[in-house]
């Protein structure tokens, strides 16, 4: 067995087609395909299924979980080394929400590469519970997402923290207001992001302690669209200052107890920051500042 065997099983069981995954790899199907099968006689079994949709058997799912391992614990050894020489080289991944990306991403990723041109960086947008998912999975090294996280294995550091509104078009009918009742916020027509989002579990908390049924129209992932909606006028938004980036929108605070959110830096709590890991937090730090 060679390490090139176990990056292609893990390209494969992340793609599920073996076609896309010797794309990916640059190497041809066939070939991917020989070194699967010599994986499968190693152990002994099929790792995946092939039928119609490819798919991991019970003994790829366990090979899964111990190859992400393996190759984690060999990219780190190989930083450490890297380290030890006085090197700072290899790989970082990190991964972040769409509060991120406009400025603090942006801004980090060039001073980073300005200072440490040997460093690979892999960046990768998602939701929080999609940063925290690829933290748990070792998929990235670093994750800048809202807090707190879900899982105890994760250990993070507060950023900043914001408050939430109601946001509307001048044209609306509510463009006016500097406040509203519950009677009211029960009858607005409403445009919210996606169930799965931190934002939108924060929002359906307080709905549930406020005793408040919205009227939702409209659910969406996408931020940008999401504005486009609220700016038509016909529904109004729950989004934090932080990303009401239009000044011609205005805002509204919630009636009762208003949604304060914090969000920062997530890293799993068993494994030690590599030196170029935390080069980047330090850039983070020292940008959110002004990025923020």
């Amino acid at each position: 067995m060679e390490l090139r065997h176990i990056r292609y099983f893990l390209r494969a069981a992340e793609l599920l087609h073996f076609t896309r995954a010797a794309e990916s790899l640059y190497v041809s199907q066939p070939s991917l395909s020989i070194h699967i099968q010599q994986l499968e006689e190693e152990f002994g079994a099929p790792l995946f299924e092939r039928s119609r949709q490819l798919r991991l058997t019970e003994a790829g799912q366990l090979l899964l979980l111990h190859a992400r391992n393996a190759v984690w614990e060999l990219g780190r050894a190989k930083q450490e080394i890297a380290e030890l020489q006085g090197l700072l080289c290899g790989s970082l991944s990190i991964g972040f929400t769409h509060l991120f990306s406009k400025k603090l991403v942006p801004a980090v990723l060039a001073a980073y590469h300005e200072a440490h041109p040997n460093i690979s960086l892999i960046a990768q947008m998602g939701t929080s519970r999609e940063v925290e998912h690829d933290i748990l999975t070792r998929s990235i090294d670093v994750g800048l997402a809202y807090l707190p996280p879900e899982s105890n294995e994760i250990e993070y550091e507060t950023l900043i923290s914001d408050q939430v509104f109601i946001v509307v078009s001048h044209r609306h009918p509510f463009a006016k207001k500097t406040e509203i009742s519950k009677a009211e916020l029960n009858n607005l027509p409403l445009v919210l992001q996606s169930i799965g989002h931190t934002m939108r579990r924060l929002v359906d908390l307080y709905f549930a302690k406020e005793n408040i049924s919205p009227n939702i129209l409209l659910q969406l992932s996408d931020m940008p669209m999401l504005f486009s909606m609220v700016k038509s006028g016909k529904a109004a938004g729950i989004a934090s200052s932080k990303v009401i980036e239009d000044a011609s929108l205005h805002r509204i605070p919630l009636p009762g107890a208003p949604i304060v959110w914090t969000a920062g830096i997530l890293k799993l709590r068993s494994v030690p920051l590599s030196a170029a890991a935390m080069e980047f937090i330090k850039l983070v730090k020292l940008h959110s500042q002004e990025a923020l």
